[in-house]
């Protein structure tokens, strides 16, 4: 009786879900909150007047919360600290001004961001040893994220060769908001309509440089699949298997 309650009683439960010590409060968990936040604001604020400044609000928590996830690694910590100002610094910039330059620094450094990120969280799942709540998180946020990196990477390459889409997916917002602030959301679902190999058609690339990230984000969003899901079944089985035996 005396382990049950303590199996059932509030710290149990964090304790198996993952979320205790180091863990608290589930750093993965809340990446995956902040970045369904920012995917969910982008469609459902669309043309209200501070649409730009939620969409602003929101992808800078998402790199803080990313920040957050991985504060107790030291190299991933001061990496990302170093593209963290430059990311959020040129977005808040842009809000009030166009400036191509700085378009190119703020999407350069929120992709390498970001990339960063999918790469640490991809190195630890391959590093754990059970399947937890906030393991899955982490996965999830790890494949989130990488169509948000390859959002910015679409967007540095339309800014470097205009008309590399088929589509214009630059808008021109009224007011002096920079054109990347503004289409930002269009790109995202660019990124995802290759990363899940839906192909819509509504929109092509046509630039080399616009087609060779195509392909590349389409092969990673199959193989990420194919492997990490792979992994985290065979954790969960193992997992199983080791709790039988006892």
């Amino acid at each position: 009786m005396i382990e049950r309650i303590s199996v059932l009683s509030p710290t149990g439960v964090w304790g198996r879900l993952g979320l205790s010590r180091h863990n608290w409060p589930g750093r993965f968990t809340v990446l995956l909150v902040s970045i369904l936040l920012l995917l969910v604001s982008q469609p459902m604020f669309s043309g209200h007047a501070f649409a730009q400044s939620i969409a602003t609000a929101a992808i800078s928590l998402v790199l803080l919360a990313a920040l957050y996830a991985f504060r107790s690694t030291r190299f991933y910590f001061v990496v990302a600290l170093i593209l963290l100002f430059p990311s959020i610094g040129c977005r808040l910039i842009l809000g009030f001004t166009s400036n191509p330059t700085l378009e190119m620094i703020g999407a350069i450094s929120s992709c390498l961001f970001l990339a960063v990120t999918v790469f640490a969280l991809i190195s630890r799942l391959f590093i754990v040893k059970s399947v937890t709540l906030d393991t899955i998180s982490a996965a999830i946020c790890a494949y989130l994220l990488m169509a948000v990196a390859f959002a910015y990477g679409f967007a540095v390459v339309e800014l470097r060769s205009p008309g590399s889409f088929s589509a214009a997916l630059f808008q021109r917002s009224a007011g002096h908001i920079a054109p990347l602030i503004a289409s930002l959301h269009s790109f995202i679902y660019y990124s995802f309509v290759c990363l899940t190999t839906t192909g819509f058609g509504d929109i092509a690339p046509i630039s080399e440089g616009a087609r060779s990230l195509s392909v590349m984000e389409a092969v990673f969003g199959q193989l990420y699949m194919a492997i990490l899901i792979a992994r985290l079944v065979s954790l969960e089985v193992a997992q199983t298997m080791m709790k039988e035996r006892e």
